[in-house]
């Protein structure tokens, strides 16, 4: 997985209520996505631009980086570490999602079903 960094120019493929794909620059780095301030979109898609506050979140699997800010040392060691722990984690099978628990509407429909059994 790509190193993202802000400030980064990223570019990115079209979803929701943008017809077209868009670039911009990394303003926030999420565990697996990116939020981009966007900078450069095709002109028929300014409804969808104003909808969006001029913002996105994009995967970082979806974003693609045209242009890095420089690099230092620490940022590169933790790079690495970041691809090695994803390496590890795909290695031994972890799911990483969260187990489904009940919602509140399920829960009670659950102890109606046990008080009515009884």
């Amino acid at each position: 997985m790509t190193h993202y960094k802000i400030g980064d120019k990223v570019a990115a493929k079209k979803f929701g209520p943008l017809e077209h794909d868009f670039s911009g620059e990394v303003e926030k780095v999420y565990d697996n996505s990116v939020m981009i301030a966007i900078t450069e979109y095709d002109p028929a898609d300014q409804s969808g631009i104003n909808e969006l506050n001029g913002r996105a979140v994009v995967r970082k699997g979806e974003a693609k980086i045209l242009k890095e800010v420089p690099r230092t040392k620490e940022d590169l060691e933790a790079a690495a570490k970041e691809e090695e722990a994803a390496a590890k984690a795909a290695k031994s099978g972890k799911n990483t999602r969260r187990r489904r628990t009940k919602t509140t509407k399920e829960s009670a429909s659950s102890e109606k079903n046990e008080k009515s059994s009884k």
